[in-house]
This record gives structure tokens, C-alpha cells and sequence, in this order.
């Protein structure tokens, strides 16, 4: 890759780059309207997170707390992640349906997936540095990614399909986990309340019953309790367990 390139970047440097890496000339023309256009180079990457996301009633999500490199393109998801998992939090607050201390979990759970971004995308602003000890990286990199589950785990960090969340006493193999496309889950979950799929259709939700709703899922082998971001919050079969993972999210009514 040679040296990285000083001084002011130009149009006919970011020609010469698309063709390298293209093989072929593709169109780009200088911007129109007023000036003055200045063409930034960005080498490496700036990585800062906030110490904290919460102070108060002041709440950072997206750009706000997390900046970081943009190669691999993470930092929308994220910032959407953000918007989707305070969200709810903030909805449930203020209806007074919230269980104590539930906003304080935003942090909890976002701060660790903001971490996670910063270090992949610092990762991969080492693979595109000049020198010849990257380029053995590179190509190591190369042979891992010609691996099906290689790829299926890079694609679930891009994505963050694959963060987890801690969901206090319950516990199964999907606990925590987002909850898999299921037929018509997408329209269930319009309503941004907690779903209870059951399969039995014999659970009670007991005094949280104004606050979710319940929907037969007779091919499941196991209910499921999402909460409204479409995290698994809870499996299994009694009352007893449902009440709990209830509890840890929200208000008895």
C-alpha cells in the first residue's frame, strides 16, 4: 500500500483510489454550488466514548457518546441500538410502568456495545495501514474470512445482531439474546409492548397484564417474554418465572 499520502487530499487522488481498488474508472466530479470545497483525508480514526451516558435526566446516545472510526459502517446501527433501547425505557418511565432503576440499564447495556464497536473498528483501521507486517495481516485475514462462520460472525459484529444483554434472574440458552425473525413478530411488536409468546396459551402476566401483550405461538416449545426492543427477557413455563422477569422490567399495575 506505500506510504499514507500528505498534504491536501484532491479529486484526482480519490480517482486514482476508486480505480485501484475497482479495477475500472468510475465517475466522480468535483462538488457544485458555493465554496469554498475542501476534500478531507482521514487516516486511523478518532475513538472516544463517554464515561457515562446518563447524568440525571441528561441522556447521551449515538454520536453524542460514542465516536469512532467510520470503516465497516457499525456507527448506524449502533446509534439506531441506542435510539430503540432508550426508547422504550423512556416510554415506560413515563407512563409509570417502569420497575425501578430501569433507566440506569440503558447504560449498562449500551455503554458495553459502544466498546465493542470501538474495538473492531480500530481493528480494522490497523488492516488498511501501509507496511509490509499488515500485509501478512491482511492476508491471514483474507483465508479466516473464507470461512462460512468466520463471515457469520463479522457479519453479526457489523450488524450488532450479536450483543447481549444481562437479563437479571432469568436465565436459557436465548435469554438475553435478540429475538430471531419469527413469522409475524414484526407486526406484533409494532405496538412497542412487551410480547409474551406462549405456547400453551395458559400463562397469566397476573398484575403486569395491562402492560403486555400475549399472543398463542403453539410452534414454540417454550414461551418467550420480549420486551419491547425485541430482546428475549425471559423463557420457560410457570407463572412464578414470568412474574419475576416482569418484575425486573416493569411496574405491577
Amino acid at each position: 500500500m506505500g506510504a499514507a499520502p500528505e498534504g491536501e487530499a484532491s479529486l484526482d487522488e480519490l480517482r486514482a483510489g476508486a480505480r485501484r481498488v475497482l479495477g475500472t474508472d468510475i465517475p466522480l466530479d468535483p462538488p457544485t454550488g458555493p465554496g469554498p470545497h475542501l476534500m478531507r483525508r482521514l487516516f486511523g480514526g478518532n475513538t472516544r466514548i463517554a464515561e457515562r451516558y446518563r447524568a440525571g435526566r441528561v441522556l447521551l446516545l449515538g454520536d453524542a457518546a460514542h465516536v469512532h472510526s467510520a470503516i465497516g459502517g457499525p456507527g448506524l446501527n449502533l446509534g439506531l441500538q441506542d435510539a430503540v433501547n432508550l426508547g422504550w425505557k423512556l416510554a415506560a418511565e413515563v407512563r409509570g410502568h417502569a420497575a425501578e432503576g430501569l433507566l440506569d440499564t440503558y447504560e449498562s447495556e449500551r455503554h458495553p456495545a459502544a466498546r465493542r464497536v470501538a474495538m473492531h473498528t480500530q481493528a480494522q483501521s490497523l488492516l488498511i495501514r501501509p507496511g509490509g507486517e499488515v500485509t501478512a495481516l491482511r492476508e491471514l485475514f483474507g483465508e479466516l474470512l473464507d470461512q462460512p462462520a468466520t463471515r457469520q460472525h463479522i457479519a453479526g459484529l457489523l450488524a450488532g445482531a450479536d450483543i447481549t444483554y444481562d437479563m437479571g434472574p432469568a436465565t436459557g440458552p436465548v435469554v438475553g439474546h435478540w429475538a430471531p425473525d419469527l413469522p409475524g413478530l414484526r407486526d406484533l411488536t409494532r405496538t412497542a409492548r412487551p410480547l409474551l409468546l406462549d405456547p400453551t396459551a395458559t400463562l397469566d402476566p397476573g398484575p403486569w397484564s395491562p402492560h403486555i401483550d400475549t399472543v398463542p405461538a403453539p410452534d414454540l416449545d417454550t414461551a418467550l417474554l420480549l420486551r419491547p426492543d425485541c430482546y428475549i427477557a425471559w423463557q420457560g413455563t410457570t407463572n412464578e418465572g414470568l412474574h419475576e422477569a416482569l418484575a425486573t422490567w416493569f411496574r405491577a399495575a
